[in-house]
């Protein structure tokens, strides 16, 4: 049994319950090739006494490790390999002027090197300028040096926007290329964030018969791969993961909303959290329940290469489930929708009418930055019956209230 993540007893974010022990019972890819990031199907078992009760749209966090490749190239650059495993205690130091200072809540009073750079510390957070500032006395190279200060520096902005910012270079990329800069342990855990658990939307219901078990899924980029996800697709059945469910978001579908007409967005992996909102359905329907018109709008690259659990979808278009789904296909040459957004456009007349009616509801899934705010935009031209400034204006404030109300419902990928 390996020993327990080193934050696991440290307060979680958005936490519903305490850090629970999981364990890897499917881990498959279920989409890869070129030109697509593959795509893993999770399961996790869990065996504590206490019985989560999750909806539809709920997420779970996954305390993570940082990549072994960044942990051995940080013990190297600071020559700490023959230290790493040795216990060390950590405290403030005498001599420390700083107010108020103290051990962050995430850092353990005593630990090793390596599982310090491991599970508490993020490698890859983007620096801010404190942290910069705080490298400049840990750097032998005057031009290594002056580089840092301009970074830092209030006339060195457009300098650390073009460096850090656009180039998304975190931590260990900085050190690359400052490489006389050797900052000690007590600079990094001063000035490096938490190494944060990453949240992934349930893609299964909760079951009343006592069954533990949790499906989510993951994708990894090859060409920018992501922390947890190279974590958790390096494990074997039966691995050990530890993770916590959070708290319910607004984004939740419940028992008491069968009967409600739903319409469903998402793209990619955007389409998981839906899953479990079929599977209670699924459950509603075996049971004699009566339940609401459910449609799905998906959008993926390819039909025939990246169309995420499309047997799963037909399965529960032929049970009723699913009443509808309507796909998009970005990069298919011969594809008549390419967006979500054109499939939105297409089904104008419903989705008006479902936004109108007091039994709808609309949900979308995705990314914040681009995704949502384009499908909002789409959706309000469809509800502005011109292009007349106030009618627009009107349609923005009637969508704002939807969300308000709950009928408009995001999930958001930040």
């Amino acid at each position: 049994m390996q020993s327990a993540h080193l934050q696991a007893n440290a307060p979680q974010p958005f936490a519903a319950t305490k850090v629970l022990d999981g364990f890897i019972s499917n881990l498959e890819p279920v989409i890869e090739g070129e030109d697509v990031k593959t795509v893993y199907d999770v399961t996790l078992n869990y065996f504590q006494d206490a019985l989560h009760r999750h909806w539809p749209g709920d997420t779970i966090g996954i305390l993570t490790y940082n990549m072994q490749a960044d942990v051995e190239y940080i013990l190297n650059r600071l020559d700490l390999e023959g230290k790493a495993d040795a216990i060390h205690r950590v405290g403030i130091d005498k001599n420390c002027t700083k107010k108020a200072a103290k051990v962050p809540p995430f850092v353990p009073a005593a630990v090793s090197l390596r599982r310090l750079f491991s599970e508490c510390l993020d490698l890859r957070a983007v620096p801010k300028k404190s942290l910069i500032r705080g490298l400049i006395p840990c750097t032998s190279d005057p031009c290594d040096k002056r580089f840092l200060e301009v970074l830092c520096s209030k006339e060195g902005h457009s300098a650390y926007e073009e460096y850090i910012l656009k180039q998304g270079k975190g931590f260990t990329a900085l050190l690359k290329l400052v490489t006389s800069c050797k900052p000690t342990a007590a600079v990094m855990i001063e000035h490096l964030p938490r190494l944060m658990p990453r949240p992934y939307s349930i893609a299964n219901a909760h079951r009343e018969d006592g069954s533990r078990t949790i499906r989510f899924i993951i994708s990894h980029n090859a060409s920018c791969p992501g922390i947890t996800t190279t974590y958790l697709r390096g494990l074997d059945t039966g691995a050990l993961v530890y993770f916590y469910f959070r708290q319910s978001s607004p984004f939740t579908f419940k028992d008491s909303e069968l009967r409600n007409n739903l319409i469903m967005v998402g793209t990619g992996t955007g389409v998981s959290p839906y899953l479990a909102f079929l599977d209670l359905r699924a459950e509603a329907l075996a049971k004699g329940h009566t339940v609401g018109k459910a449609e799905l709008i998906a959008g993926f690259r390819y039909r025939d290469r990246s169309y995420l659990c499309q047997e799963e979808i037909l399965g529960y278009l032929e049970t009723g489930a699913l009443d509808a789904c309507y796909e998009a296909f970005s990069r298919d040459e011969n594809s008549r929708f390419k967006y979500v957004q054109d499939r939105i456009k297409e089904r104008k007349a419903q989705i008006v009418e479902n936004l109108r009616n007091p039994h709808g509801l609309l949900f979308v899934c995705g990314d914040s930055k681009v995704l949502l705010p384009q499908i909002t935009a789409t959706i309000v031209e469809l509800l502005a019956e011109s292009s007349d400034d106030q009618e627009r204006e009107s349609s923005k404030a009637f969508i704002d209230q939807l969300k308000k109300d709950g009928k408009y419902r995001e999930d958001v990928w930040l």
